[in-house]
């Protein structure tokens, strides 16, 4: 596969998934208030804060799910690097060494398993 249809089907999926937690249940938080019969202004005011809880939702849903993404993607593509800076040019990781970089959730086998394809990379690059 090649690192930009990874990163394509990544950010669709991750990206997706973020804004689907960070702006979706709000709006049916928005619209669940509004079928209660509360006035609209009131409505806004529980989706504003209903938003102010997805934000962290979304970035607990990218921290999630990118570990699982980059080991679905170091596996089918030829050039790790590549993939990553598509990735970081897409908005969908950040940069190595970045303080975001590290809020990704990884467990000890995602860990252990990004290391191995990472070296085996390492190893056979150009």
């Amino acid at each position: 596969m090649t690192p930009d249809k990874a990163v394509s089907r990544g950010v669709l999926v991750v990206n997706g998934s973020v804004m689907l937690v960070m702006f979706g249940l709000p709006s049916l938080v928005y619209a669940a208030v509004l079928l209660l019969g509360v006035d609209s202004s009131s409505a806004a005011t529980v989706a504003v804060l209903a938003f102010m809880v997805c934000w962290p939702l979304a970035w607990l849903t990218w921290s999630l799910l990118v570990p699982r993404w980059r080991l679905w993607a170091y596996s089918r593509v030829e050039d790790i690097d590549e993939l990553k800076a598509y990735g970081v040019a897409a908005g969908l990781i950040w940069r190595e060494g970045h303080l975001f970089e590290r809020t990704e959730i990884r467990t000890p086998d995602q860990r252990r398993r990004l290391r191995e394809l990472e070296q085996a990379w390492a190893a056979r690059r150009p």
